[in-house]
Order: C-alpha cells, then structure tokens, then sequence
C-alpha cells in the first residue's frame, strides 16, 4: 500500500489548473542531462525550467506550481530526498522523479517512500524519462482529479447539513436529496460509525463490492480491507493529522473478489466539534494498475527475444542475491556468448542475426523452468541466465543442454560459449557477475562451442 500527499497540520495543498500547458522542472546541473530533457520535454509541447541547486529548487517551487520535476540525487547543496521531503512538508502536488549516477537501493526505495514515481538511472534513454515522466503526470492528475471530487463532495455534504440545521421540517426530504447525491456516483462512498463499523454504503459500493441487498453495512470495515485490522488502525492513526486523500487499497468484494482502489477519508464532526462519523470515497482503479503492471512489463523486456532485458538483469540479481544469503540456497548464474555472431550476421544480413537471436531465446526457455530460473538478453549476442537453488554442477548440465540444443538448429559456425559460476557470500554482485564473464571469454578464448566454469 501507498501513502500519497495529504492535508497534514492544517496546511492545504495547493491545486492547479490541469488543463494549463504542464510546467517541467529539472534540478539537475550536468549539462548532458539538461540538454537530453530539454529536448524531450518541449518537443511534447511543456514549459521547461532548469536549476541547479538544492536551493534554487526550493525557490522555484515556493514560487511557481510545477507538474512535474526531474531531480538528480546528488544535486548541490542537499540530496534529492530532503528536497523531496520538503515537498511533501509544504504540501505541493508536484510529481517527482529521481536521476541518480548509480543504483542505491536503499536510497531508491528512501525516494519511493517520500513520494517520488520512479528512479531513473543515468545514463538513460528517452523511452524509459518518456514512460517515467508520462506516468507520473498521470498519477497527479488522478490526484487532482480526487482532491477537487472530496472537497466538492465535503462542500455539499456542509452545505447539505447547514439546510437541515435551519430546516428540520425539512429532514426527510434532505436525507432523500443527499441519498440520491450520493446514488448518481458510480465510486463507492460510505460512511463509517465510531467504532469503524459501516453505517452508510451507496449504490456505487454495492456494485463495487457485490452487495445486492444491505449486507454491507453493519460490518465491520475491515471485513472488506484485504489488509484487514491493520489497515483500519493505520488509518485511524492517519485521521487524527487530518484528511486522508489518495490512499492506495486493496477491497475484498463479498465473492472474494480483490479490487485496487484510491480512496480518500475525512471525518464528519457535529456543531461541537465532536467526531460523528467518517465519509470514505473509493474509486476503482483496478484497470489502472493493470495497464501499469502491463507498461512496467514492457519496458523490462527485449523486445526481440522476449527475454528480460539488461536494465532489469541489475535489478533482479540483487534480489536474487539477497533472497539466496538469507536462505542459505545455492545461486548460479550462466553468460552465454554467440561464437561467430559478427561474421554470420555480416555474410546473411540482419535479419538472420536476429533470428539467431530469437532461436537463443527460445532455446533457453526451453531448458529452463519458468517461473524459478530468469533469463535476459543482456546485449547485443550475450545472454545471462539465473538459477536460483541450483549448484555448480548442476548449473553446468543446464548450460550445456542449452549448448547442444542450439548447435542442433545448425546457423552456420554460430555457437555458444558459456561460463558458469555458483554465487559466494564473500563477493559482491558487480564480481559475481565480472566473475561469470571472464569465465565465459576463458571458453570462448579456448575455441569457443564449450561450456566453462570454476571447478
């Protein structure tokens, strides 16, 4: 679950127009990564200010509304994550993205945490600043879009209760008024007793949740949270700061069925100031998250081989890594080279090459279990495979069935060479994997077509 921006202390959070030409800052002092950005960004028809300082972004900020910034972790006078911070203290909207030299994954998590949508690595390549960037400007606008729909929802329920506080002859007919309100939104709104119980469902929760009669209230609300009491008491303790707005959940329908949700909470307090109820508003965001799961899917795969990609190698080898340290499993790991890629590719054109590459690809699935074991295309003709519980020895029988079974579909003197090597706690991941691939160039020194390893 995600916490995102919301009223803190009293202090509002300023909303613009969405409509205006989006407004693009970058806090980042290379000049290449100005440059690259600046391209990308007009071309899409924003407005572009650059800055180079911690110090300079907090001005720019303080004094204009700004979509989106690009910030470089390392920016002079004060790290991304204090800027980021900052952000959130002041209430902003601004959505926020992390240019970073290296990949820290404490820091990038740090920079998830404090709000930012992604964490970009530089070098990058406009595809990867482009989905980033368009991702994130998506999510603030849903943000927006939330903000302006509770505060006009909480202005019309005031509005509502200062009419019946003038007029009590005129309470049925009110309460009539405000149930057919709240009827017309197809997003879920409920409200919720004291004690968290539901006292109050719409016609849009009962057909979020599959209640066709009035089963719904009178339950517990965290009966239909999937994180169950937990969530409830993270909220309560959320609610005593103040409004709750774009809080990322998961519901459980009454057929079991998991639906993601954005959902927004505020107390209702009486003439006193006395808590009386809570109004929850729930939109369904559920496609949302499987069109980001499908784009994130996308963009760690190789589009020729299907594999995963190199930007992705990095990343799970860590986890790997990790996963292996702490159960106390073998890991290995296999880099595999074309032998006589280039000349094959030069005499038959590129499209041979890449049904080469393609015929790897498949090969490699085939001999590995899906699901377990990971497979990239590195670059280029190089490909890495990691196997997680799976030794040395046993890792080489995988790489030479691999080996074989690519030198059977015959595409001219291409074949593999492979290094094999089984992970060690006493080396980090960079030699883990400069290890492997100095074993491979040993195999393919040796005439190529062979399989290689420590042992």
């Amino acid at each position: 679950m995600t916490h995102h921006p919301r009223h803190k202390g009293g202090k509002s959070t300023r909303v613009q127009d969405v409509g205006s030409v989006p407004r693009v800052l970058i806090a980042d002092a290379d000049p290449n990564t100005q440059s690259v950005t600046k391209i990308y960004f007009e071309d899409e028809g924003m407005a572009v200010t650059f800055v180079s300082s911690f110090r300079e972004a907090q001005e720019e900020l303080s004094g204009k509304e700004y979509d989106l910034a690009l910030i470089d972790l390392a920016l002079p006078g004060g790290t991304a994550l204090e800027l980021l911070e900052w952000i959130r203290d002041q209430g902003l909207t601004t959505a926020a993205v992390v240019l970073a030299a290296s990949m820290d994954v404490q820091e990038a998590l740090a920079a998830l945490h404090l709000g930012a949508y992604d964490f970009l690595l530089k070098p990058f390549h406009l595809s990867q600043l482009a989905f980033a960037a368009q991702k994130a400007l998506e999510r603030r606008r849903l943000l927006l879009e939330n903000l302006s729909y509770q505060r006009d929802l909480e202005r019309r329920v005031e509005e509502a209760t200062a009419d019946l506080r003038k007029a009590n002859e005129a309470l049925y007919d009110t309460k009539e008024y405000l149930e057919r309100l709240l009827d017309s939104s197809t997003d879920a709104i409920f409200t919720v007793d004291r004690e968290f119980n539901i006292s109050y469902t719409n016609r849009g929760a009962k057909a979020m949740l599959g209640d066709p009669g009035n089963q719904l209230e009178g339950m517990p609300v965290s009966a239909i949270l999937a994180r169950g009491e937990s969530e409830v008491l993270e909220l309560q303790e959320d609610l005593q700061v103040g409004p709750v707005y774009s809080h990322e959940s998961v519901l459980r329908a009454l057929d079991g069925r998991l639906i993601s949700v954005i959902a927004s909470c505020s107390y209702v307090r009486d003439q006193s100031g006395n808590i009386r109820s809570v109004v929850v508003l729930c939109k369904d965001i559920t496609r949302q998250k499987q069109l980001e799961e499908e784009l994130k899917e996308l963009s760690i795969k190789d589009g020729l081989t299907g594999l995963y990609n190199h930007r992705y190698f990095h990343e799970k080898l860590r986890e790997e890594l990790e996963r292996a340290r702490r159960q106390r499993r073998p890991l290995s790991m296999l880099i595999f080279d074309v032998d006589h890629f280039k000349q094959y590719n030069d005499t038959h054109g590129h499209l041979e090459g890449d049904k080469v590459l393609r015929t790897i690809g498949e090969v490699i699935r085939e001999h590995t279990r899906g699901y377990v074991d990971t497979c990239f295309r590195y670059g280029g003709d190089e490909f890495v495979v990691l196997l997680p519980d799976t030794d040395e020895s046993q890792a080489e029988g995988v790489a030479e069935r691999i080996r074989l079974a690519f030198e059977e579909k015959k595409f001219g003197d291409c074949t593999l060479s492979v290094g094999v090597m089984e992970y060690r706690d006493e080396i980090s991941p960079e030699s883990f994997f400069a290890k492997a691939d100095q074993i491979m160039y040993d195999a393919k020194r040796a005439g190529g077509n062979r399989v290689y390893s420590v042992r």
